[in-house]
């Protein structure tokens, strides 16, 4: 998993960790006040949350790898192992030795031993050990399953006869509002049991962590070895899964983020059912409209999704969807911008219809489209983000001739007019590039340069200042822009 800019993921005792998160309304009954304490709270959770680390085991390594290991912290600096590690190697003379390879948190939701963390931490290692708050260690039998896209893993350890587990519940994350309390609790820097209190600070957060990023943000104090940890409400409810942090140094400046219970809670009982997740697709390549985009399609706002390509045979195609539409809502969820979609799709019920409200041109529809399983080879649908406006005098047209078509390697019955010209500004923000085709110009089919110069021709005298285009690029994808009809 890639963390554009500054975000940090944090995975334990002395190395880069990773440390991942959405949720809407309800105040609990925690007042601000000088003597407000979250000991009560903290005192009937903390046993549930527990250290998590990553070994390699190997036999072959006894002699060569001993204790005090070092290993390389953020920021160059060289830590001892041992300095953060809640563990210590306990191999005797010529029994396999463990060397970590990474540590976080994770926290117990059924006393049989099912514990949640996140997947980064349990990776690079062929033996994952789960360390209880007194101490005691017991070993991972079964990874039940993981989900990279939002980073849970599920494992499940057996409890010893005389120690049943003590667990925690999720709780509704859609119910936490900006200003709520929360409490954190991990193992920062191999410090077990830490407890940290916040608010939430933001919710809906896109961090570019993966395709579903929703994460509630918090100031609750989260660093290196809290990843998989929970973030608690004032009543003791996991509400969410402590994440990623946004840090220009390392340490916590109080940005940080922690997977939404509601998303969390869907995936763990996919794992405990299926052993993997099950993601919604519908088949679509989206575009969020731009300002421009939404005055060519006479629109309000620039609001919604817009469907720039149909998967042929995909759920969109079957239930008449249309490249050009415009998705408002889907399964009673309203969609703002093209990233809501697919996370809303995926959450759907596979097999299940949902209503699809779209606006095709000015009229507005419903339709029932029948969600199907995301697989792997596909990936999730694929949204282009919105464009800056290209300017008139900076772009040239030419018809299809065959240099144009050995020069940009375009199919022998393409149609259209083939862009030739774009200043650096143009290629670098992705609204047109040489050898990308207009097909359409305002609804209208482009079938050559002459047809392209008539109608843009035809809307100046309609007195129009922008023209709608569809656009089609070499490897067959489609995508709107907004093309100005004066150079102004």
């Amino acid at each position: 998993m890639t963390i554009h800019h500054r975000f940090r993921l944090f995975i334990g005792a002395g190395m880069l960790a990773i440390a991942y998160l959405a949720g809407a309304p309800r105040s609990f009954a925690v007042d601000a006040r000088p003597d407000l304490s979250f000991a009560d709270v903290a005192s009937r959770v903390r046993n549930s949350v527990v250290t998590v680390a990553a070994a390699v085991v190997d036999a072959r390594q006894a002699g060569r790898l001993g204790r005090g290991r070092e290993s390389r912290a953020e920021g160059g600096q060289s830590q001892s192992f041992e300095d953060f590690s809640p563990l210590r190697p306990k191999s005797g003379p010529g029994e396999p030795v463990r060397q970590f390879t990474s540590i976080g948190s994770g926290f117990i939701i059924d006393p049989s031993g099912l514990v949640v963390t996140n997947n980064h931490v349990i990776e690079g290692g062929n033996a994952i050990y789960v360390i209880l708050s007194d101490g005691s260690e017991l070993k991972v039998d079964k990874v039940i399953g993981r989900d990279p896209k939002t980073d849970i893993t599920l494992l499940k350890v057996t409890p010893k006869a005389s120690k049943p587990l003590p667990s925690v519940p999720f709780g509704d994350s859609g119910r936490m509002r900006v200003g709520d309390w929360v409490i954190a609790i991990g193992n920062p820097f191999g410090l077990n049991g830490t407890v940290t209190a916040g608010i939430i600070s933001g919710r809906g957060r896109d961090i570019n962590a993966g395709p579903y990023d929703d994460f509630l943000q918090t100031d609750a104090s989260i660093n290196r070895g809290n990843s998989g940890g929970p973030l608690f409400n004032a009543l003791g409810e996991v509400i969410g899964i402590n994440t990623a942090i946004f840090s220009p140094s390392g340490g916590s400046i109080g940005l940080g983020f922690a997977i939404p219970s509601n998303t969390a809670q869907r995936i763990v009982d996919q794992l405990k059912r299926y052993g993997e997740t099950r993601w919604g697709w519908i088949g679509v390549r989206l575009q969020t409209p731009s300002d421009d985009l939404a005055n060519g399609f006479h629109l309000a706002s620039a609001e919604g999704a817009l469907i720039a390509r149909i998967d042929k045979g995909g759920p969109a195609d079957t239930a008449g969807l249309q490249e050009g539409d415009l998705v408002l809502s889907f399964a009673g969820s309203e969609v703002k911008h093209a990233r809501q979609l697919p996370r809303i799709v995926a959450q759907a019920p596979v097999g299940e219809e949902a209503d699809m409200v779209i606006l095709r041109g000015a009229e507005r529809k419903t339709l029932k489209v029948k969600v199907g399983l995301l697989e792997e080879l596909r990936g999730p649908a694929a949204v282009s983000s919105p464009h800056s406006k290209p300017r008139h005098h900076k772009m040239s047209f030419q018809s299809l001739s065959e240099e144009n078509r050995d020069r940009f390697s375009l199919v022998g019955d393409a149609e259209g007019a083939v862009v030739t010209g774009a200043q650096a500004q143009e290629v670098t923000s992705g609204q047109l590039r040489p050898g990308d085709l207009v097909v359409e110009a305002a609804h209208k089919r482009v079938r050559s340069l002459e047809d392209l110069e008539e109608r843009l021709a035809e809307l100046q005298r309609m007195s129009r200042s922008e023209a709608l285009l569809t656009i089609q690029d070499r490897d067959g994808g489609v995508r709107f822009a907004s093309f100005p009809l004066s150079d102004d």
